[in-house]
């Protein structure tokens, strides 16, 4: 086969993994844009004690485990969590500071460090995509304590 053939043959495929190679980047970008504005929304609605918000944002399989618990919890156990620690609403500013994202398939993990009022900590989620969206699967925080 002669090689003007072969390149009329093969620049279709080519073309096509390159078109499909820069679509799937482009999504991931998306994603992650999305994910890093939940987290801001979640923390958000932790400060403004809407703990329904904060609950419609964990999978039915959430299990995380907060610094200020013993142990860790289900989402069963969340309206307990929030009653106790963000019964009200509050004032406090933050600013979440990215470190980094994985989106691989329908999971996520994000981590980034936090700053508010006088505090910092260091805050994981684990996300899963599921036919209706995104939901935190679950996660983990603590005080910064090398800050």
């Amino acid at each position: 086969m002669t090689s003007r053939v072969m390149f009329v043959l093969l620049t279709p495929f080519f073309l096509g993994i390159t078109i499909v190679y820069a679509d799937e980047s482009a999504s991931l970008e998306d994603i992650s844009e999305m994910l890093w504005k939940y987290e801001e929304e979640y923390i958000r609605a932790h400060r403004d004690a809407d703990h329904e918000k904060v609950l419609s944002f964990w999978d039915e399989s959430f299990l995380g485990w907060p610094s200020r618990l013993d142990a860790a919890t289900g989402k069963d156990g969340g309206e307990d969590y929030l009653s106790t620690f963000f019964a009200e609403p509050d004032k406090w500013d933050f600013r979440i500071e990215r470190q980094g994202i994985r989106v691989i398939g329908d999971i996520a993990i994000l981590h980034y460090r936090i700053y508010f009022g006088e505090g910092t900590g260091r805050i994981t989620h684990t996300w899963i995509q599921r036919d209706s969206g995104w939901y935190m699967l679950g996660g983990m925080d603590s005080p910064d304590l090398y800050r």
